[in-house]
């Protein structure tokens, strides 16, 4: 992958807004409570900024992009434990502990100066520790309940009118999203997905993006397809990729990959599934930024169709449902957006996309925008939960 210069300078700007966090952590929050020992406690403690918390702190840096980037066998462990780091020290020391000890020196300082209270407390070494301690205890729950959200999904179910007609018995629709397989879901938690999506015996099995996390060799070096190819649905099974598809350049190889198990997947290209309706799958919206080609239009898409039967569209990111509404699409599904994943981040997805979960009536056309199976970065959900998704399309 061509490696520009504005990369590099974002890469050097996040590792040194990293180093300076790191540094402001340590100084602010670990020494002082390191220090407040006597005689060789002191003294040793003085030396943690040498021997252990840097190259701690620096190692777990690393090792996230190892996880990040390398197609190592040890890179599911590094992952695991570069984001407990961060999500055990930076979020409970850096933001919730500071916060909450400077809100409480402030009202004290203004507590003296407009009522000339007593101001010996300002500044409370035990208050601080207590905050601290709090806080970890916090970080500890958080961790263990946001994993469980993460691995244990539930399902979402929707049932959708349409005026088209249908098969007789209506068509039961499974979506699911945001995989990425080979970052933190392996053969154990796939193996649980294609259970999980089998037991609710769709006609219709839809992937929308966001299959592998970004390195196909993961998942051809654990046999992946070996899960994924147990996925049953009497219609088929169908994808689109998503933008972590995209990002090492293997698109085509990821087709072959599925094409082998069973799925078919659509990149600016329509199915007529038994002679009643279509499915149509759109190239990520980021295939300029990481292919340098551009996607086909919805009308270029729908134009040669036969509009007289049901349209169902995958579209990974839900950037622009407005135009499926134009194109007369009947069903949109998408995911992308993982809900925020982590609260508060769903109150980002609200400002970046018109719609960013759940069933969005546009007209005669209805989008459902999943949250998601997998998980980026931490292998954690709060305010979340890992989703698969059950749709009944029905006639009036």
């Amino acid at each position: 992958m061509y490696i520009s210069l504005t990369r590099i300078l974002i890469f050097v700007v996040l590792i040194s807004l990293y180093t300076c966090v790191e540094g402001y952590l340590f100084l602010r929050a670990l020494r002082p409570v390191l220090m407040r020992g006597r005689g060789i406690a002191a003294k040793i403690s003085g030396k943690i900024p040498l021997w252990v918390y840097w190259p701690l702190s620096l190692s777990f840096a690393s090792l996230f992009l190892y996880s990040r980037y390398s197609s190592g066998g040890l890179r599911s462990l590094f992952g695991l434990a570069s984001s407990y780091w961060w999500l055990f020290f930076f979020i409970p020391f850096f933001f919730l502990s500071d916060v909450l000890i400077l809100g409480r020196r402030l009202f004290r300082m203004v507590r003296k100066t407009a009522f000339n209270a007593d101001s010996s407390a300002v500044f409370s070494a035990a208050f601080s520790l207590r905050v601290r301690t709090a806080a970890l205890i916090l970080a500890g729950i958080t961790i263990v309940t946001g994993s469980f959200s993460a691995r244990n999904a539930k399902v979402a179910y929707y049932s959708i009118t349409i005026e088209k007609p249908l098969p007789e018995n209506g068509l039961k629709i499974i979506l699911v999203s945001d995989i990425h397989m080979g970052a933190l879901v392996h053969k154990k938690q796939l193996a649980r997905l294609v259970s999980h999506i089998n037991a609710l015996e769709g006609d219709l099995v839809l992937i929308a993006g966001d299959i592998i996390d970004r390195d196909i060799n993961v998942f051809k070096r654990e046999n992946l397809h070996e899960e994924l190819s147990g996925l049953s649905a009497s219609m088929g099974v169908y994808a689109v990729p998503g933008n972590h598809d995209l990002f090492g350049g293997n698109l085509g190889e990821l087709g072959k990959q599925l094409a082998d198990m069973g799925v078919k997947l659509l990149v600016d290209e329509s199915v007529l599934v038994d002679d009643a309706f279509y499915v149509i799958g759109r190239n990520d919206s980021s295939v300029g930024r990481w292919a340098g080609t551009s996607r086909k239009s919805l009308k270029e898409l729908t134009g040669s169709l036969d509009a007289s039967l049901p349209l169902i569209l995958m579209d990974h990111q839900p950037v622009n449902p407005d135009s499926a509404q134009a194109a007369g699409i009947d069903l949109q599904v998408s995911g992308h957006t993982h809900r925020g994943q982590i609260w508060p981040g769903r109150y980002f997805t609200k400002r970046v996309f018109k719609h960013d979960y759940g069933l969005l009536y546009l007209g005669k056309t209805a989008v459902v925008v999943t949250q998601g199976y997998g998980t980026w970065g931490p292998p954690i959900r709060i305010g979340t939960r890992a989703e698969i998704v059950c749709i009944e399309l029905k006639n009036p």
